[in-house]
């Protein structure tokens, strides 16, 4: 079962630890621990630990606060029989919510592929500051009868 951990705010790995990458191809909206409903993107990341074994990490990122949700599994180091279906776990889990998943064959890319992968996906970095506001909000005014002459002479000339 996988449960959010909020002491891990993203994925340290190395290029040659990852061993899968797994995105969503859609941003549903999806209620996270302690926040409202809100579209956000969803990895699954497969990684190969120093001691032979793995671990399957699956990494909600909110485009609008740039933080990452890191969800782990109950069994945190894996072998490699039990990590297909700890991945399978992962794939429901990610399905369930709504995502519309793509493995990228991680592995089988270019060293230089991987490299700029691995820079693109928020689950690999530490939050990113949410994207600048365009500014204050237009304050909306009172339509006037001359507003609603021009709507009328608008409309009539279709």
């Amino acid at each position: 079962m996988f449960q959010p951990d909020p002491s891990i705010q993203f994925i340290p790995a190395t290029r040659e630890q990852v061993f899968a990458v797994v995105e969503s191809i859609n941003q549903p909206p999806v209620s996270l621990p302690g926040k409202p409903a809100q579209p956000v993107s969803g990895h699954l990341c497969g990684i190969r630990n120093g001691n032979g074994t793995f671990s399957i990490y699956v990494v909600l990122n909110v485009p609008r606060t740039g933080e990452n949700v890191v969800y782990v599994h109950d069994r945190r180091q894996l072998g490699a029989e039990a990590y297909r279906d700890v991945e399978v776990e992962a794939l429901q889990f990610l399905e369930s919510m709504g995502f519309m998943l793509d493995n990228l064959n991680f592995r089988n890319l270019s060293a230089a592929v991987q490299d700029e992968t691995l820079a693109r996906i928020p689950a690999f970095s530490p939050p990113r500051a949410a994207p600048a506001a365009a500014g204050p909000h237009p304050v909306a005014r009172e339509a006037s009868p001359a507003d609603a002459s021009r709507v009328a002479r608008l409309l009539a000339s279709f």
